[in-house]
């Protein structure tokens, strides 16, 4: 039996940048996803409760009603005709059990799908006595989330996932989404040794909405060439790489006025959403040096820079935040054969 736990992540400053080659840093959070692989004679998928037994190859398809399951199912159906499979490392026909569940906020921008995702690759392919590094491991996560899953998402999530803790990602090289051989890893700067503290609190509008639906449009337009979109990405990753130098000065001020700046760009390149608006101008009325998306958006996470982040989150309950989440430099993907 293998069990698998991974955590989500808050967005600190940069994102979405990491779509577009930029530099974002990122800190996990204390919520985790779980799965369990163990053997079988059939192929079973529970994800969240929704159970499948998966006999025939149109049981792998996505059904509406159990939508949750598609995200183990995808894994298995990418996996079966992987390099894996080809080279004879992987029975395509091989069954096990899949168990898998969550507490981190879904559809909320703190990477919750993501990580049940990586939980089960990471244990099937453990149960499999296939071994990659965690490089690798992203990767193979974010290719199967955009080609099997269709998400239109970036490389921030994986990577934040399998290392875990406080990171500097940097994605330069990375913005044309290649995947093969030749494309490079990023490059996963840990900062949470020094840094002493993290006056951050993350709220969650309690709205659910896919990250994939907030990104595709914009994306699209990237790629067409839109200058705008262009010059705005490529300033949201310039603001990561200063974000980490004002981290780890303590320099607080001006952390806030990237994260501002930040919050500006998203909000005219992409938009931000009723919801996330009205806690970013809670936050701020309420003395924040900085608020901005953590996550996701119309809908998601909100991240607020104060001193008191206690008190802050008090001011966030009140202005109608669901759920507060800490910023928690927690371990990344942890895989234990039991």
């Amino acid at each position: 039996m293998v069990h698998v736990t991974a955590p989500g992540r808050g967005g600190i400053i940069g994102n979405p940048s990491d779509m577009y080659g930029g530099t974002v840093v990122s800190c996990t959070i204390g919520e985790r996803a779980e799965a369990v692989v163990s053997p079988s004679p059939r192929l079973i998928f529970d994800i969240y409760g929704h159970f499948q037994v998966i006999e025939r190859e149109s049981d792998l398809a996505y059904r509406p009603d159990l939508h949750f399951l598609d995200v183990g199912k995808a894994v298995w159906r990418y996996l079966r005709k992987s390099e894996f499979a080809r080279e004879g490392r992987l029975d395509p026909q091989a069954t096990f059990h899949v168990r898998a569940g969550s507490n981190i906020p879904l559809q909320a921008g703190c990477a919750g799908s993501t990580a049940i995702l990586m939980c089960i690759l990471a244990g099937v392919l453990e149960h499999l006595g296939i071994n990659l590094n965690r490089y690798a491991l992203a990767e193979l996560a974010r290719v199967i989330e955009r080609q099997e899953l269709g998400v239109t998402c970036g490389y921030q999530d994986q990577y934040m996932i399998a290392f875990g803790g406080l990171n500097c990602v940097d994605l330069r090289g990375k913005e044309n989404h290649g995947s093969g051989p030749q494309a490079p890893y990023a490059t996963v700067e840990p900062l949470a040794g020094q840094v002493p503290g993290l006056p951050f609190v993350l709220a969650n509008t309690g709205i659910q909405r896919h990250s994939g639906e907030f990104h595709a449009q914009p994306r699209q337009a990237w790629e067409q060439g839109d200058p705008r979109r262009r010059a705005g990405f490529e300033r949201l990753g310039e603001l990561g790489r200063l974000g980490k130098r004002a981290l780890l000065d303590g320099d607080w001020e001006w952390l806030g006025e990237l994260m501002n700046e930040n919050c500006e760009i998203v909000r005219d390149l992409i938009g931000l959403g009723e919801a996330n608006e009205r806690l970013i101008e809670a936050a701020r009325q309420a003395g924040a040096l900085g608020a901005k998306l953590s996550g996701a958006g119309r809908g998601g996470t909100i991240i607020a820079l104060h001193e008191d982040p206690e008190w802050m989150g008090q001011r966030l309950l009140e202005a109608g935040a669901e759920r507060l989440i800490r910023l928690d430099p927690s371990p990344g993907l942890e895989v234990r054969r039991l």
